[in-house]
């Protein structure tokens, strides 16, 4: 059970609006402002020290990374220039359940489709990933698409998301005044951080579904779960 303070609200399961009937211009300016947050405050470090490693352990010669919830797909090409740097190709498939966001990324690499029902082969893919994804789900949820993770991955599953508190959700009312260009943004941060999972839920959640798999801070109110397969 999570002890609950007044640092750490109780979780409040929302609606968040990007994943409604939003506009699609406004969908693509929400997009943008997640990858220009993503980009300048440290989503790409975290890729780097936690996610590429496990790509470099994959057989070469071009491992291939599963991103659900993908949205614009700026995960993958971040992680494909990562790769590049240590001479390594990538293959990113983008997946999504909203069919906007999937036909923002690269073409024939992307699909809309329900992440808690991959339409994948057993370890077909090397590495499952996703940020920025698991808030959305109840704890069933999670537990399902872990599991529906560790069935289709040859090397490992890594998530990456916030941990509900008061402190990032004072960030985003800073930044809601001047880094954010959409108010589909302004309004899903704040529903973001108050559905987020804390570090005891999540190891509870995981305990049960996913056996082995580690979670960790990653950094300032973002935490990381991985899964290696033996």
């Amino acid at each position: 059970m999570t002890r609950l303070s007044l640092l750490v609200p109780p979780r409040a399961p929302s609606d968040e609006l990007l994943d409604g009937d939003v506009d699609p211009a406004e969908a693509v300016a929400s997009l943008g402002d997640i990858e220009r947050i993503h980009r300048f405050f440290g989503g790409r470090r975290t890729l780097r020290r936690h996610l590429v490693p496990l790509l470099l352990a994959a057989p070469p010669p071009a491992p291939v990374v599963l991103d659900l919830g993908a949205g614009s797909g700026h995960v993958g090409r971040a992680l494909s220039r990562e790769m590049a740097r240590h001479g390594r190709g990538l293959v990113t498939l983008d997946l999504d359940r909203k069919l906007l966001h999937a036909r923002l990324s690269a073409k024939g690499r992307s699909l809309a489709a329900d992440a808690l029902r991959l339409p994948f082969t057993d370890r077909s893919v090397d590495v499952v990933a996703s940020t920025l994804f698991l808030h959305h789900l109840d704890a069933h949820g999670v537990a399902t698409l872990l599991r529906e993770s560790a069935r289709v991955a040859r090397v490992a599953v890594a998530a990456f998301d916030l941990v509900r508190h008061r402190a990032p959700l004072a960030a985003h009312a800073l930044l809601s005044s001047f880094a954010y260009r959409s108010p589909v943004t302004r309004h899903d941060g704040r529903a973001s951080v108050l559905q987020a999972w804390t570090k005891a839920e999540l190891r509870d959640i995981v305990a049960g579904a996913l056996p082995g798999a580690r979670v960790a801070a990653v950094g300032p109110f973002v935490q990381g779960l991985v899964w290696t397969r033996r």
